[in-house]
């Protein structure tokens, strides 16, 4: 009988994730038995009861540190005590979660009412959405103090309608779960909260790729995927989410949902998030071919490009064949070549595309922002860091400022630029501030492309024939997504 399992065997046997295992590992509580010649984790059936132990440890309430004295304790006195400690520190959690109950119920009494909320309540309010954003980051693993004070930052610049965003949010979550509908990777300034980051809204840690927390308390909408085929509840729970704050909270169909929906009827679901950024598989699936990857599998039936100038259109009219030709020799070293790579291709910087592989990591100015863009492009985030950084503003003042010189270059915010002392620095501000390109974009078209490229990767056949016959079935193209092509107007709006 095999006695021998793989970090995803394991994890079905024992009812832990494979970010849990990992971060087990880290922590020194419970490692692989070995690893195999491909450094994959190997796990054996006598390490179930250890890890039937952990997830009933903590069922009772203890933290990561204590479960690892308790794997190793044996003297039964000691286990007394810390069973006895655990003990009184749960009696005393229920008190206080009763006597939240109470304050809770006063709030929405109040808010029933129309009364306006006391100082006290509000701070109850405040404290309440912190408590539950620092248990959500913490089940994933999230646990390093910067980012923890990033969170409390995000929540201490939201408004009352913020806040009800967020609720709303979490009961849209919910009810996707219970309904097995699934929702898609956050959009724009949301994608770098670390608040829905920790609801499930999106997939990965926004600190991981230098997004930021603080945005979203400016952010004036929020975009989520839905899939294709199931979105009418979802769409008319965001149409009144909207209606109640006044922040646009839109869902958009998505055919690469019913995509993946309709796959793991034939392989079983994927956890995507168990695959490195930087595996092999996923950095190198272009010379394999283009078909299939998301934003390198060019149609010119895509919507956006339809919908585009006659100029832009030719400008960024790329055949796939070049793109096959290019990829033979070339592959991406990481997340941020393909986010770089795509920026260039969606501006039809065409010989930059080309000639970025070749091009040595440079900061242009000596601006350490730059070095990963090699001074091609400048993506908004980094352009408010260098900004805030070389001037002392923070992060929101610096995108206030931002935003008033973009739309208008002779604004009185132009004067705020004098304070970066550097000449060289404050010129390129100067001249890219209409230019810059959202990260928060690009990070969610990377975790697509990450996705498309593991399926194509591992089922190559079931993939590509589920994306051609539903593109068949609708007569649209496999990798549409949602957008505003007009004040006024969404496209594939839920």
């Amino acid at each position: 009988m095999k006695n021998w399992l793989t970090i995803s065997e394991f994890g079905e046997r024992t009812g832990l994730s494979i970010k849990a295992l990992r971060l087990y590992e880290e922590k020194e509580i419970l490692s692989p038995h070995t690893r195999s010649e491909s450094r994959y984790r190997v796990y054996t059936t006598e390490q179930i009861s250890a890890a039937k132990r952990i997830v009933h440890y903590k069922h009772l309430g203890f933290p990561l540190e204590q479960i690892k004295t308790l794997l190793r304790e044996t003297n039964e006195q000691s286990l007394q005590e810390l069973l006895e400690a655990r003990l009184c520190e749960s009696r005393k959690s229920v008190s206080q979660m009763q006597q939240q109950i109470k304050s809770l119920e006063s709030i929405l009494t109040s808010l029933k009412q129309d009364k306006e909320l006391s100082e006290t309540e509000r701070s109850q309010v405040m404290e309440n959405i912190i408590e539950i954003s620092e248990n959500n980051l913490k089940r994933k693993g999230v646990v390093d103090e910067l980012a923890l004070l990033h969170m409390r930052e995000e929540i201490s610049l939201y408004s009352h309608e913020k806040k009800q965003v967020i609720t709303g949010i979490r009961q849209i979550i919910e009810y996707a779960k219970k309904e097995n509908i699934l929702l898609g990777p956050g959009r724009g300034n949301s994608a770098g909260s670390l608040v829905l980051f920790g609801e499930g809204y999106s997939k990965r840690n926004p600190m991981d790729y230098g997004l930021l927390p603080e945005l979203f308390s400016a952010t004036k909408f929020v975009w989520l995927d839905v899939e294709y085929s199931r979105h009418q509840e979802i769409g008319r729970m965001c149409d009144e989410l909207t209606q109640k704050t006044g922040v646009e909270v839109i869902a958009f169909r998505s055919p690469l949902l019913d995509i993946f929906k309709s796959l793991e009827k034939q392989i079983g679901k994927v956890e995507f998030n168990s695959f490195s950024d930087y595996d092999p598989i996923i950095l190198q699936a272009p010379k394999n071919g283009t078909r299939g990857l998301f934003w390198l599998d060019w149609s010119p039936n895509f919507h956006a490009h339809q919908n585009s100038s006659v100029e832009w259109r030719e400008k960024s009219r790329w055949k796939n064949e070049e793109l096959e030709g290019f990829f033979k020799v070339n592959s991406f070293q990481g997340p941020m070549d393909y986010m770089v790579q795509d920026c260039l291709m969606s501006l039809g910087m065409r010989e930059a595309f080309f000639a970025y592989p070749r091009m040595e990591a440079a900061c242009p100015n000596s601006l350490p922002e730059l070095k990963d863009t090699k001074g091609l492009l400048i993506f908004r985030e980094d352009w408010l860091k260098i900004f805030a950084r070389t001037t002392g503003v923070s992060i929101l003042e610096a995108n206030r400022i931002q935003r008033a010189i973009a739309n208008n270059e002779n604004s009185l915010e132009v004067s705020a630029l004098e304070k970066v002392n550097d000449t060289e620095t404050r010129k390129l501000l100067l001249s890219s501030c209409k230019k810059v390109y959202s990260k928060a974009h690009s990070v969610n078209g990377w975790l697509q492309y990450k996705q498309t490229a593991i399926l194509k990767g591992l089922w190559p056949k079931e993939y590509i024939a589920t994306l051609e016959a539903w593109e068949k079935e609708h007569g649209l193209v496999w990798f549409e997504f949602g957008y505003k092509p007009t004040p006024h107007e969404f496209y594939l709006k839920a």
